[in-house]
């Protein structure tokens, strides 16, 4: 082929691909094609018209032609954000970091082992459960000897169990041992009912792995040995709306008789929230007894027995507890999610959930076949050329962490290890992957910054337990910078929302806070505006002040100290000759004399108040002059001072109404100098074209 037809191919390519996906818009230079501005438009405004079948096509046209505007607007930001450096901010490349590494941890683990656990999780998901445990503690790094005894020691509370023994009753000889001074608690080990994720994964294996009633082997976890018994497994209910009446009582025939009546009173058509008045428990009460969003473990475990059995809007029988008598209406309850709404939710949680630990650890052991990764501690030294490893004979690797074992002190397992580079004397690479390499001086120094303060370990078994850590570690961070170039929907969410945080901070920087503190531009924006508000239009009423008064509202405690009649010939004294609040105080209250044992007979408060938001005047009383009201035992004395008519409101009290529109202004006209300044061109014969 000859070099010209090669290049009118190559024009032709071009071209084609040109037609196919034209440009739409073009800001300081870079073009933003018809698949790039589609692909923002369907996932912010497009999809959304498209599910609704209502849509006209005349709507959707609309939509079009107010986004491509907007989108210009957007775009010239985003250029002079990138101009002004606004990508380079430290803030903001933090919280851009901190959620991209929440969206990347999903694909630093194994792909089977987590879609097993997602599943798992979900089927735990269906069932609640109702247990207790005992706890022998022992630290994670136990030493095999603590091991043994703590085991030995939990079997023995087990058989105490098997034997016959009452479960509360060994969970609470166990507490006694532990910390002999600790208040007894009825039920010792009772943990209420919980589901998936509610409790650490080792624990919640072997929870779920029991039937009702049985009692488990001992059960490790970082806390220690656990020992289970399973009371009950139920339904999932989750979160719900609950009200209840309680009354408190520890014996079972003490006020049955008033827990049975507010049931009857139920029974006969009395509503729940009334009824819910004779509950003891002072902070639902008022409120009809409701417990909103109430979860499962915080709630009595009968509760949940009883609630498994209600629908929305039934209420219980009474039943009793340790806490006393209860009575529950379950209002709402939560079901549980289709599998695909769970899986964002569980992804959150195991990125701080030990199961994640399993598939984590299947990824780092695929990824170090996948990159080629390389310990030369566990590589054999190639033989010398035409010799042969005699049978039977020590394989030596091409690195030792010999010389670690030797430096790294037992001090390092306690945090107290003071490092310093030029203990290492021999540095070997000891680890290598694609373009990087380590050495024993990387992993002395990754040693000492992840010290543990915990029960002194063997030197070769920490460096060891070290050694595995750093290798995930930085097997991890490599991966980690490959996979927007790997999943280019990663690289797309990341991007948008660094976009949205620079158009944010941008906005903030040359638009509010500046109209915030531009007290002139602002002053001048009132001026011209408020003289286009207009009383009689009813969209205009947020600018204007409807008729208020100034008042004293004045209290007296108690009618018998000062009657009624006399305060209120006294304030209109008052009130005549424009004595203030404080004065119409001190004279009541010289009124009221000292033989009245009130602790203030008389108190006092000015306010301005606007008709239709208030509550101290009746409609009668918007006119100057004494008005008196019972109140308690005594009575509220309100001296109306004056009365104001509507009024336009001033600029400092309708600030808030009329800012929204400065800025509106500023940003329309900062976004017209960015369209000027970066040649900001739109074809709109391409976006007439775009069918959605």
């Amino acid at each position: 082929m000859t070099l010209a037809a090669a290049l009118t191919m190559g024009m032709a390519a071009q071209a084609q691909n040109g037609a196919q996906n034209p440009v739409v818009m073009e800001i300081g230079g870079d073009k933003v094609t018809r698949e790039e501005f589609m692909r923002d438009f369907m996932s912010t405004t497009g999809d959304q018209l498209n599910r609704n079948p209502k849509t006209t096509e005349a709507e959707k046209r609309a939509a079009m032609d107010e986004y491509v505007e907007l989108y210009a607007n957007f775009r010239a930001k985003l250029k002079d954000a990138y101009n002004l450096g606004f990508d380079t901010m430290q803030a903001l490349r933090d919280e851009l970091k901190t959620y991209r590494d929440e969206l990347a941890a999903p694909y630093l683990i194994d792909s089977a082992a987590l879609e097993r656990i997602l599943h798992e999780a979900y089927e735990r998901n269906h069932y609640s459960l109702h247990a207790a445990h005992i706890l022998v503690s022992l630290p994670p790094d136990a030493s095999p000897e603590d091991s043994a005894k703590a085991y030995d020691h939990i079997m023995a509370l087990r058989q105490r169990i098997v034997d016959g023994e009452s479960f509360y009753a060994v969970a609470s000889d166990e507490m006694k041992r532990v910390y002999p001074d600790a208040q007894e608690r009825p039920n010792e080990g009772e943990l209420g009912f919980f589901t998936a994720f509610d409790m650490v994964y080792p624990f919640e294996n072997a929870a779920y792995a029991l039937k009702p009633g049985e009692l488990s082997m001992p059960v490790r976890t970082r806390y220690g040995f656990h020992l289970i018994k399973l009371l009950d497994k139920v339904e999932m209910i989750g979160k719900c709306d609950m009200a209840h009446i309680w009354l408190s009582s520890r014996d079972s025939a003490s006020r049955r008789d008033e827990i049975y009546d507010c049931y009857r009173r139920l029974q006969e058509g009395q509503d729940f929230a009334i009824v819910a008045h004779s509950s003891d428990d002072r902070t639902t009460r008022e409120n009809g007894g409701l417990m909103a969003n109430a979860p499962l473990n915080n709630l009595p475990p009968e509760y949940i027995n009883v609630a498994q059995h209600l629908k929305d809007g039934e209420y219980s029988k009474p039943f009793f507890t340790q806490y006393g008598w209860h009575i529950i209406k379950l209002i709402r309850h939560d079901t549980l999610a289709p599998y695909e709404s769970m899986v964002p939710y569980y992804k959150q949680k195991m990125s701080r959930d030990q199961r994640g630990e399993e598939s984590r650890k299947s990824f780092t052991r695929n990824c170090r076949q996948r990159y080629h990764v390389q310990d030369l501690t566990q590589t054999p030294a190639p033989l010398p050329k035409g010799k042969k490893r005699k049978k039977g004979a020590p394989v030596k690797m091409q690195a030792s962490l010999q010389e670690l074992y030797d430096i790294v002190p037992v001090e390092a397992t306690r945090n107290q290890w003071k490092y310093n580079d030029s203990l290492v004397k021999d540095v070997q690479t000891i680890l290598t992957m694609p373009g990087k390499s380590y050495t024993t001086l990387d992993l002395a120094r990754y040693i000492s910054t992840h010290q543990k303060a915990g029960r002194p370990l063997k030197s070769e078994y920490f460096v060891n337990m070290k050694y595995s850590d750093f290798i995930d570690s930085v097997v991890l961070v490599y991966v980690d910078n490959q996979l927007e170039d790997e999943y280019p929907e990663l690289a797309a969410v990341v991007d948008e929302y660094r976009r949205g945080l620079m158009i944010f901070n941008y906005n903030n920087a040359m638009v509010w806070r500046k109209t915030l503190h531009d007290s002139a531009g602002f002053a001048d924006y009132y001026a011209r505006e408020s003289r286009t508000k207009r009383m009689d239009n009813p969209d205009d009423s947020v600018y204007f002040w409807k008729t208020r008064a100034r008042v004293v509202s004045l209290d007296v405690a108690d009618s018998a100290c000062l009657a009624p009649a006399k305060a209120a010939k006294l304030l209109k004294k008052a009130l005549k000759k424009s004595m203030g609040s404080l004065e119409m105080k001190d004279m009541l209250t010289d009124a009221v004399g000292k033989k009245c044992t009130v602790a203030k007979p008389v108190s006092v408060a000015p306010d301005l108040v606007e008709q239709g938001h208030q509550t101290l005047l009746a409609d009668g009383q918007w006119s100057r002059g004494v008005y008196l009201s019972p109140k308690g035992k005594g009575y509220r004395a309100v001296v109306v001072e004056e009365v104001l008519p509507p009024m336009l409101k001033g600029q400092m009290e309708a600030r808030g109404y009329y800012l929204s529109g400065y800025q509106n202004e500023v940003e329309q006209q900062h976004n017209a100098e960015l369209r000027k300044r970066y040649n900001v061109k739109i074809n709109y014969d391409v976006v007439k074209q775009i069918r959605y």
